[in-house]
């Protein structure tokens, strides 16, 4: 706070002392000190800057540093279902519902703030029958009796001098934007488990679907195996162990469907649905859309940029810096302006008359002299949170960076597992075609036509598992580089649809 004339202390230290002024002067003094002596106590907020290297640690062929499409990213998938599924999530999920509503709550807030800047003026109408005790006073007006009427109008405005109230402005802004990017945050993440949970249950449908095909090849093959036992062709060994592996194949079934079913359901929770809403929606025989060949993650400094959740972070590290210096504006004097108008008589009738009108113009200076410690400790607590949303702000950059480099290189690895597997389940296919022609020729036993199918099998499904975790590991790095929130972002909170008459209630503003 830079130092003031301290003829202009002087003033408002002792505003009584400049005479030869009407009432309505003296506020005109007091106007103008403020406007000019007015300033703001307390730390002022620096946005804090961040140096990091641009580049990312995991390079790969599938990788471009280009700048990335991300703000709808589902939409390189070309799957008319999931872009479907995502516009259901964003209009009815009540996560991001809730999310919204805290915005519209900060905005209240702010405006309650905002208020504080303008006088107020409160209406009163009052009627007093008073008395004085005849024996405790001396004067002719003991045990006297009085009847007083009154109506009028008292007006308060607080001038702010040493910037409290522009203070907790500038907090409730930085609250209110921090709300907004809180729901941004909230609906990447509705996003991203969307296409998660939408991949991860098309994944499991065609796990069950390549298990189902292998419980009728295996059955085939141990129908096979009884007629040759049945004629004196195979042992009860060869017999047991075909039986064997398709039981075993089978009895992978429930857990797929019962994983599947759970996906679904969450899936129609994320839609703002019912669990069971979506159940037939799933059927055999949809494949799972194609990846990208090529991945564009952009720079560090853009993912920063990006990203609502730093955006978050620093909005409420603004707001806790603010909130220091309107604590400490608390340790100087508040001045107001005081005012009313009105009319008191003795009677109700006189008040019409002009004799009864009444009125006072005057100034307030209110300075908390002694407060035993209180404010001091109050902006220590203050500096505390301030301190702590710095941490919080740096923690989730480095968090950001985190999840970024741990998702591109997951991706990165699942890719190169899926393209092995997709080798080794071409060899062991051919390998089980071949162990049956061997058979067939007699010159091999059946023992090695049941290893390579219960090789293909498993080769199978890991390469279905594969091809979840690929997509998986993509959606979740579309996430991590903060892609997703921007083509939503501007929908009119006040105008989502509701599913509950309550809930419709709640959300109106109060007239």
């Amino acid at each position: 706070m830079s130092r003031q004339p301290l003829g202009v202390f002087s003033a408002l230290f002792h505003p009584f002392t400049i005479s030869h002024h009407s009432a309505l002067q003296r506020a005109a003094v007091m106007v103008a000190i403020a406007l000019v002596s007015g300033c703001t106590v307390g730390p002022n907020y620096v946005a804090p800057t961040i140096e990091t290297d641009d580049q990312w640690s995991t390079s790969a062929a599938a990788v471009s540093n280009d700048a990335p499409q991300l703000s709808q990213w589902w939409s390189l998938f070309n799957d008319a279902t999931l872009e479907s599924y995502i516009d259901q999530a964003v209009a009815h999920n009540k996560t991001l519902s809730i999310a919204k509503t805290n915005i519209l709550r900060a905005h209240a807030l702010r405006k309650q703030t905002g208020s504080l800047f303008s006088p107020t003026v409160d209406a009163n109408l009052s009627h007093t029958r008073q008395g004085t005790s005849g024996t405790t006073s001396n004067t002719v007006s003991a045990a006297s009796r009085q009847t007083l009427y009154s109506a009028g109008i008292v007006s308060s405005w607080e001038l702010d001098i040493f910037g409290g109230l522009r203070r907790q402005s500038n907090a409730s802004d930085a609250r209110l934007e921090s709300a907004i990017a809180n729901k941004d945050t909230v609906l990447l993440g509705i996003i991203a488990e969307v296409g998660r949970t939408y991949f991860d249950a098309l994944g499991l449908q065609k796990r069950i679907e390549i298990i189902e095909k292998n419980i009728t090849l295996q059955a085939t093959t141990f129908g096979l195996i009884e007629d040759l036992f049945n004629a004196g062709e195979a042992t009860e060994f060869d017999l047991s162990r075909a039986r064997a592996q398709e039981q075993l194949t089978r009895s992978r079934l429930p857990d797929l469907k019962a994983e599947m079913k759970a996906s679904v359901f969450r899936l129609s929770v994320l839609l703002g649905q019912a669990p069971e809403f979506l159940l037939d929606n799933f059927v055999s025989g949809q494949a799972l859309p194609q990846t990208p060949d090529v991945i564009s993650t952009g720079i560090r400094s853009d993912v920063l940029r990006r990203r609502p959740d730093i955006r978050m972070a620093e909005r409420d590290l603004a707001a806790a810096t603010e909130e220091v210096g309107a604590q400490v504006a608390e340790l100087f004097p508040r001045f107001f302006l005081t005012g009313s108008i009105g009319r008191a008589s003795s009677t109700s009738s006189n008040l019409i008359d002009q004799l009864s009108n009444t009125f006072s113009f005057g100034q307030l200076m209110q300075w908390p002299i002694l407060s035993g410690g209180r404010i001091r400790a109050q902006i220590d607590v203050e500096k505390a949170d301030a301190a702590m949303a710095a941490d919080l702000y740096e923690q989730t950059v480095l968090n950001a960076l985190s999840e970024v480099e741990s998702s591109l290189t997951r991706y990165v690895e699942k890719r190169a597992t899926r393209d092995k597997l997709q080798h080794a389940f071409a060899s062991q296919q051919r390998a089980a075609e071949l162990a049956r022609v061997l058979f067939n020729s007699g010159e091999t036993d059946f023992l090695a036509v049941l290893d390579a199918e219960r090789a293909l099998t498993d080769v199978e499904d890991s390469l279905a598992t594969s091809e979840i975790d690929v997509r998986l590991n993509l959606v979740t790095l579309y996430a991590a580089l903060g892609g997703g929130w921007e083509t939503y972002s501007s929908t009119n909170t006040a105008t989502q649809s509701r599913t509950s008459k309550v809930s419709d209630e709640i959300r109106q503003p109060y007239p």
